[in-house]
């Protein structure tokens, strides 16, 4: 749970500084990596912690919603190939990329992210 504070600590204290020093880099590649490097920081700061509840739970929130945001993907790729939803229209002579590449790669990116899913959690 320190980890999580001192990153909102440190990048809160990074905006304000670049809020009022330099407002125009936000935004900017420098910024996010300001904040990528205030991150690391607190990384390096909390290394040998214990995990707190909260990372307990932020990390059953993760595991699971991966292997939900897989179903969830699949599902609708699943879905939009049977024409389940989306509009559809038969006649149609050209096709663009959204009705044929994106519901065939939501099939298999699901399946790859339920599979990677169940065998990490066999794993354990």
């Amino acid at each position: 749970m320190r980890y999580w504070i001192l990153v909102a600590l440190l990048n809160g204290l990074f905006t304000l500084v670049i809020h009022y020093a330099a407002p125009k880099m936000f935004g900017s590649t420098a910024y996010y990596a300001g904040v990528a490097n205030c991150s690391l920081i607190a990384l390096v700061i909390t290394w040998r912690d214990p995990p707190g509840m909260l990372d307990n739970v932020l990390l059953f929130l993760f595991k699971w919603g991966i292997v939900a945001s897989g179903l969830a993907f699949s599902v609708w790729g699943i879905g939009y190939k049977l024409e389940f939803w989306g509009e559809h229209n038969p006649d149609e002579v050209f096709s663009s990329a959204f009705d044929t590449i994106l519901p065939n790669l939501a099939v298999l990116s699901g399946a790859l992210i339920l599979v990677s899913g169940w065998v990490f959690w066999r794993r354990r």
